[in-house]
Order: structure tokens, then sequence, then C-alpha cells
């Protein structure tokens, strides 16, 4: 197969090729945003019942798309390592049972999401008032949830392949259509019905099912491609347990994480508005500086991947080396101009508070380094999805937030602060962020360390000449 746009990941200059790999995916995460941000503003217009739909309904829908993430990533990990190993027809079973897969796994939980649509939203506490605006909301969704997959799947094929910037470009047309689709069909421009928050929803609906055709359009009939046709869609056995290897760990964790964050949400809402507030605000500005770690990290994935596929483990060694010298390069600048403008940041967020100002500055001294331990912590998660060992993924994601967090938080501003109403008892939120990220830092370090991840977790086609197989730490053969 060839490579696109000439980038030889198991030949180029590492840096340039982390470059040149990493920062359309961190473009590509900020322009996701705008999906969210365009509901917001144009369901401001009218009005907090609007508004409120696709903010509630975002819990519901992002565990889904949690679930089913951990299994579409496992397309990174075995197109990359198949591609590097010279595979390319395995790379391509290996996309096309994702697929299949992934999207069958879409289905059953949106099925399942639709069958207690309504538990599941007064089990969230909707209010009366916004109820059957959110219930609407949702149950589009949800209806469309399944179109959405395939996009993912292509988007993660893609970065093992070694191209992250025709995702890019997909991404791109989405979301600029779904900016000029919203309010003509919430408002009723051009003739169209005003259709409200149904319209919100089913301008998403419309565009992710756009990017999934398109991606379905490069997978299968791209000359350059990977070029799929409707064999490697046929279930194969051994992918399935590649995939539930690699993808079930990923899905746990990332899914669980999700359940963790609604817990902390609701110690945070017990300390009223202000805090609410600064905590949005906080919220907003890791994931700003996250961008970054999120580039070089699907980079190292890719890289990683290919690299122990072409048993070219030193090289990878050093891609993870050289990924997180770039990322504390990038984020400690970063970080310290955060620590110093704490209070500014607030003032730009919410010019006419001054309560919320005065959380500003002891705030960001405590999340600008949890901002740099959680970065580091994120390029190393990639050097364990390239390889395809994603226990050490799951168990880190798991105890930042269940062991640690909500544990370090829940005590210190409840019990060692003296809880809501408390002169700081707030600061406890954010000392359990600092807390937490640095010892799940250290826990991902500890196993990166160990070097077990520095093997491929395909099959490989035949071993170098007196060379042995032997088993991988978790049961699989490198040949």
């Amino acid at each position: 197969m060839h490579h696109p746009r000439n980038i030889n990941l198991l030949q180029d200059d590492l840096l340039r090729t982390i470059i040149r790999l990493g920062y359309p995916t961190a473009l590509a995460s900020a322009v996701q945003t705008l999906y969210n941000l365009a509901d917001t503003f144009w369901l401001g217009k009218l009005g907090r019942q609007a508004l409120a739909a696709p903010v509630i309904s975002f819990h519901i829908i992002f565990f889904i798309i949690a679930i089913g993430m951990g299994f579409a990533l496992t397309a990174t990990a075995l197109v990359s390592q198949y591609t590097g190993a010279d595979q390319p027809e395995k790379a391509r079973q290996a996309a096309g049972n994702t697929l299949v897969y992934t999207l069958g796994i879409a289905v059953v939980l949106s099925a399942l999401a639709l069958v207690f649509e309504r538990p599941l939203l007064r089990f969230l506490g909707t209010p009366p008032d916004t109820f059957y605006s959110t219930l609407i909301y949702l149950r589009i969704m949800l209806w469309g949830m399944p179109l959405a997959f395939p996009f993912f799947v292509y988007q993660y094929t893609m970065h093992g392949y070694g191209d992250t910037v025709s995702p890019l470009k997909v991404e791109l047309i989405s979301v600029g259509l779904n900016l000029a689709v919203d309010p003509i069909l919430i408002f009723g421009w051009l003739g169209a019905p005003a259709l409200g928050v149904a319209g919100a929803a089913l301008a998403t609906v419309f565009t992710r099912t756009l990017s999934s055709l398109i991606g379905l359009h490069f997978l299968f009939f791209r000359p350059k491609g990977l070029s799929l046709s409707l064999r490697h869609l046929r279930p194969a056995p051994d992918m399935l347990r590649l995939m539930f290897r690699i993808g079930l760990p990923s899905s746990v964790g990332m899914s669980g994480s999700s359940l963790g964050f609604l817990v902390l949400l609701g110690i945070v809402n017990a300390f009223g508005s202000v805090v609410i507030s600064a905590y949005g605000i906080s919220t907003r500005v890791v994931h700003l500086f996250m961008m970054p770690s999120m580039g070089v990290s699907h980079a190292v994935t890719a890289i990683v991947g290919q690299n122990l596929g072409a048993r070219q483990p030193e090289r990878a060694k050093a891609a993870v080396r050289l990924g997180i010298r770039l990322m504390l390069v990038v984020i400690v600048p970063a970080m310290l101009l955060v620590a110093l403008l704490g209070r500014q940041l607030t003032v730009f967020f919410i010019p006419d508070d001054p309560l919320v100002h005065a959380l500003g500055r002891p705030m960001f001294l405590l999340v600008a380094p949890a901002v740099v331990f959680f970065s580091l912590a994120t390029v190393l998660n990639g050097a364990f999805q390239g390889s395809g060992f994603t226990v050490p993924v799951m168990v880190s994601n798991l105890s930042r937030i269940w062991l640690f967090r909500i544990p370090a938080v829940y005590l210190l501003c409840m019990v060692v602060l003296d809880g809501p109403g408390a002169s700081g008892a707030a600061l406890g939120i954010w000392w359990g962020m600092l807390l937490s990220n640095f010892l799940a830092f250290g826990m991902i370090w500890i196993w990166y360390g160990r070097g077990a991840w520095a093997r491929a977790r395909i099959t490989l086609a035949e071993p170098p000449a007196g060379e042995a197989p032997g088993p991988n730490d978790d049961g699989s053969l490198t040949r």
C-alpha cells in the first residue's frame, strides 16, 4: 500500500513525522467542539429550556460514543501494525471488521437507550419544563447515532494508515455544513419549517451521516487508500478476538471515566453557581490545551503501531521519547501563562462576576500543573494504543477518576475543608484534579518503563532467521 501524502512512518525524520501527523488531529479536535458550540449558540436564542436539551442529552450520548469509540480505536492499532508488517490484506480486513463490529455495537447501544430514554432523563434530574424538548432532541440523536460511527472508524483507520489530513478535511466539510444548516432548521429560514430543538438534532444527524458517507467512499473507492471491498467486511474470528482484546479495555476505560465525571459533577454542583461557573471555565481551558497532546498522542499511536509491526521497536521507543519532549516544550510554557493569568481567564469568560474572578488565580495555579501531568500521560497512552496493549490505559483512566479523584475531591472538599459554605473549600476540587493526574501519570509511567508495550499484538507473517516465536504479555503471539 502507498503511504499517504508521502509520509513514511518507518523511515522519515521522527520530529517532522510527529508534527505532520499530529497537527491535523489537534485541529480536528478543535473543529469537533464546534458541533456542540453551534447547537448551544443557536438554541440559546430560543431560551434556557431549549438550551438544556443538548446539555442534558450530552451525558447519555457521550457514554454511548465512549463505548463505541473504544472499539473504533482498535482500527488504529491493527491497521498501523499490519501496514508496518507489510500485510495490506490483513490491514484491510482489520478495517472492514472494525467497521462491522463497531456499527453493530452502536446499533445495540442506541436501541437500548431508546427503550430507556425516559428513565434515563429522569435519572439525570431533567427539570419538568425542559423534559419534553430534551426527550425530542435525545430521541432524534439516538436514532441517528449509528450513522455517525462509520466516520469514527474511517478516522481511526486512516490514523493507523498514517493519514490524519484526509479525516480533517471531511470533518471541516461536515462542521461547516452543520453551522449553516443549524439555523435553517431551528428557525425555519429559507422557507424550511421552524423545528426548534428537533431542527438542531436533525442538522447534527444529517451532517454526521454525510461525513460517514464520505468516509466510506474513501475507504472503499479511493485509489491510493485502503481500497476495501465487501469481502473485508466478512467477520473473521481472529480479528474479533483481537478487537475485543484491544478494544474492550479502551471501551471500559472511556465509558467508566465518563460515568465518574458525572459523579464528580454532583459534588461540584453542591457548591452552587459560582463554583459551577469556575469549574466550567477550568474545563474549557483544559479541553483547549489538551488538543496539542491529543495530536501528539495520535501521531505516536500510528508511528508505534507501524514500527512494531515492522519489527522496529527501538524506533517506536524513540518516537515516544520524542513525543514526550515535544509535549513538554509546548505545554510547560503554555501552563506557566495560564497559572499567571488565571484571574484574567475568568474575566474573559464571565466579565462581571467578581466572586468567580476571585477563584481564578488559586484555581488555575492548581489546574496548570494538572494539565502538564495529564498531557504527558496522554502521550504515553498513545504508545499503549499503538501497540494494542490497552489494559494499562484502562486501569490508569479508571483509577484517575474513581480511585484518586472522586475520593480526593470528596475528602478535601467535604471533610478536610468543611464543605460548601466554608472559605476555600471549593479549591479541594482542583487539588483533587492535580493529585489524581499526578498519580495516574505515575502509574502509566511505571507501566511504560516495564517495556511490555513494545511488542506487536498482531501475528506477523514470518520470523526473521534465527528468531523463535514467543508469547507476548497479553497472550498473543509475535511470529
